[in-house]
């Protein structure tokens, strides 16, 4: 199984509005990929706790109260993918086990358009469960079918045996948490996620763990045995054996032998990947590929040449083909054409061989900038202004935010902040 990139989440545990927007700003500041705000923990803004308590009134004031947080915490967090995850009792949470309040909520959720994840449990009865999953693809929102068994971790084959369940459901992530009793569980963990990754279902995405101390392992070893999301602190822990996302970050980096792997730098034309690249280069040793110069030197002629000799679509043939020359354990700096992500190949190239970091700016910067040298972006061929410049940055953006381990918005960034945020995250 080739190593993938793991991407981290961290959750928001605080029990009021105030607290719940606090912890968002220090989240905010970290590279956290995923920010999971697990609501059965905010027992503020829910007054019920049974089903004879949980009237129309109570539900629908629960639903205005998370609507309102729900868009704070997303203007709080730029580029942060949100998680909404309501726990129940049933399942290790505090929200209290009333399915028309659960599915109610997290429909909800999924309407604000501020989601782009939801936890389904697997204790859901059948008909709520497709019943979300269809509301959550009509909105474009992922959604993750969960189990957690608090007390012990089942043996290999009835494992294997839950993760089919989960898959069966129709859900894009699948995600189990065991409690170990002894080592060998931990690794009965491991090698059952391994397996399924690798002989059944390579490319479903899955979440696998192994709580408490013993399973502090499981948590940082995605990479290998094929979990592709993990879950960290920032303060408050919402599950036994969370380790803060600094300590996940390194351990991982090592585990992967960070040295030796490629960093990539993606984003917008006029994003400044050639400046950062070539000091990044001064600071570290590392060699540098600017993919567009590269190109240049390999075919004879220039860029704006090749798109108009060949065609953009050759082009980005030959970005896939330049970035699959560049070794997987050359641990340089690739600077990306700015349409490279777009294509599938090219995201799953940079995201196996190392770590893709997104320079975002907004279509007032980027103008700013071209407005000094415009005559080798054949892609904006006549085309610099705002409307235009907007409307494709529009296109790429989602795309540069998903494939990317570490997104900076350097608009108000200088170029040294800049360089020593990649450095301090990277290296």
């Amino acid at each position: 199984m080739t190593k993938h990139k793991v991407k981290v989440i961290v959750p928001i545990t605080g029990d009021t509005k105030d607290k719940i927007l606090e912890e968002a700003q220090v989240i905010a500041r970290t590279d956290a990929d995923v920010v999971e705000w697990r609501y059965d923990l905010a027992k503020s803004l829910y007054q019920f706790n049974d089903a004879g308590s949980a009237g129309d009134a109570m539900i629908f004031s629960a639903v205005e109260k998370m609507q309102v947080i729900l868009s704070m915490l997303l203007e709080k967090m730029p580029g942060k993918q949100l998680l909404f995850t309501i726990r129940t009792r049933c399942q290790g949470g505090e929200f209290p086990n009333i399915p028309m309040a659960y599915e109610r909520l997290i429909c909800e959720a999924i309407k604000t358009r501020c989601v782009s994840f939801v936890d389904i449990e697997d204790t859901t009865d059948e008909k709520s469960m497709k019943s979300i999953m269809k509301l959550a693809t009509d909105y474009d929102v992922k959604t993750i079918a969960s189990y957690h068994n608090f007390d012990m971790t089942p043996d290999f084959t009835e494992i294997m045996e839950k993760f089919s369940g989960l898959l069966a459901t129709g859900a894009d992530i699948i995600k189990t948490a065991y409690m170990p009793r002894s080592a060998a569980d931990v690794a009965t963990v491991l090698s059952a996620t391994a397996y399924f990754k690798e002989q059944e279902h390579s490319g479903h995405e899955m979440i696998t763990m192994a709580m408490g101390s013993l399973g502090k392992i499981s948590r940082v070893s995605g990479a290998i045995f094929g979990s592709d999301y993990t879950f960290a602190s920032v303060g408050e822990t919402s599950a036994p054996g969370q380790m803060p996302i600094e300590t996940v970050r390194n351990i991982m980096s090592m585990l992967g032998d960070a040295s030796s792997e490629n960093l990539y730098l993606i984003g917008f034309m006029a994003s400044g990947k050639s400046t950062i690249s070539a000091k990044l280069h001064e600071l570290t040793g590392k060699p540098v590929f600017e993919m567009d110069r590269y190109i240049e030197e390999k075919m004879g002629m220039s860029i704006t040449d090749i798109f108009d000799k060949f065609g953009e679509e050759r082009f980005r043939e030959i970005e896939t083909e330049t970035l699959r020359e560049i070794r997987p354990d050359s641990g340089a700096i690739i600077s990306t054409g700015g349409g490279a992500p777009m294509r599938a190949e090219n995201r799953e190239i940079m995201s196996s061989q190392g770590k893709v970091v997104y320079l975002s700016v907004k279509p007032e910067t980027v103008i700013k900038r071209l407005s000094v040298n415009q005559t080798d972006r054949p892609v904006l061929a006549g085309h610099v202004n705002i409307e235009y410049v907007t409307e494709l940055l529009k296109k790429r953006d989602p795309v540069y935010r998903e494939t990317a381990d570490v997104v900076l918005e350097t608009d108000d960034m200088s170029i040294e902040e800049i360089y020593k945020a990649i450095m301090d995250l990277c290296f």
